[in-house]
């Protein structure tokens, strides 16, 4: 299986070995191609060979191949689902994530825990962002858990990272799921119009670019939380009308409300994401409406 072995292993470009959570997802996915591609030592973990629940097999995973850096975007993130079904958001996001911080603390590894714009509340007002100093209160158990697992993370981990992020999406396809760009051209594409929320905004963040950026933040051995997310704010609204664009498909909008628009999960209005800190750093990426533009190119189009 491609990730369980390092491609040619014991001459890893900077000699950090690298494993990877959750690699069958598509942020997962990314990250352990821009760590192969780097010349990186890099295996990847899925449930077929290393559950995160599994407190045991997580120890053995990482003691055995002994990595200097766990990447972990691996989560439960079908997040109305998580309203129904607590049990499952916290055993995954926040004991899946304390096992790999015992097991980080246990070998010396760093832990870069991927988390979510969703452990604010949404309610500070547009067109202000969340800095990463601004205080959490989410308010889905999505969000809870998500915020549990930071948590974990950095009362356990010796050394760690959190890195937020917002409406990802990507190009490896994920059985069960899609990301927005994919269910805005299913629509776009069967129905020949579209109803799309208009106060519901963040940042729009290609999978690749965010991979890229974890691995650039990595680098710096600057501990901490951080927001990484291409650069800008976008509503749903917004965002639609952008994939619709660069896709080529002449597709009516309707704006609409999040009040109208009824799911178990609590409304985020505003939960974008400042990078500050990072960007403090040299680690920035490229405006979202690029890199839309580049995964429709490559992904969609072809």
């Amino acid at each position: 299986m491609r990730g369980m072995y390092p491609p040619g292993a014991g001459s890893g470009g900077n000699g950090m070995r690298v494993v990877v959570t959750g690699i069958n997802g598509q942020l997962g996915s990314a990250v352990l191609k821009a760590a192969e591609e780097r010349g990186l030592e890099a295996w990847g973990m899925s449930r077929e060979h290393g559950d995160i629940t599994n407190r045991t097999g997580v120890m053995n995973f990482i003691m055995h191949h002994s990595p200097d850096l766990v990447i972990h975007p691996a989560a439960y993130t079908y997040v109305d689902q998580c309203e129904s079904d607590p049990d499952t958001a916290y055993r995954v996001n926040a004991l899946g994530t304390q096992n790999l911080a015992l097991a980080c603390a246990k070998s010396g590894a760093t832990l870069l825990y991927v988390s979510t714009n969703c452990v604010f509340d949404g309610e500070k007002p547009y067109p202000y962002e969340y800095y990463e100093y601004d205080a959490t209160n989410p308010t889905s158990v999505y969000g809870r858990s998500k915020l549990a697992g930071e948590w974990y993370t950095s009362n356990i981990a010796h050394k760690f990272y959190v890195a937020r992020t917002a409406w990802v999406f990507g190009s490896k396809p994920v059985p069960g799921k899609v990301n927005f760009v994919q269910r805005m051209l299913q629509i776009a594409d069967e129905r020949g119009a579209a109803t799309v929320v208009e106060d519901e905004r963040s940042n729009p963040t290609y999978a690749p670019d965010l991979a890229e950026a974890l691995l650039d933040l990595a680098e710096t051995e600057a501990y901490g939380i951080y927001h990484l997310t291409n650069t800008g704010v976008a509503s749903r609204y917004e965002f639609a009308q952008e994939i619709f664009r660069l896709s080529g498909r002449n597709v009516p909008i309707t704006p609409t409300s999040l009040k109208d628009f009824k799911r178990p999960t609590p409304p985020l209005y505003n939960s974008a994401l400042k990078n500050f800190a990072a960007a403090s750093l040299g680690v920035k990426m490229r405006p979202w409406q690029e890199a839309l533009e580049q995964y429709i190119r490559e992904a969609i189009l072809n």
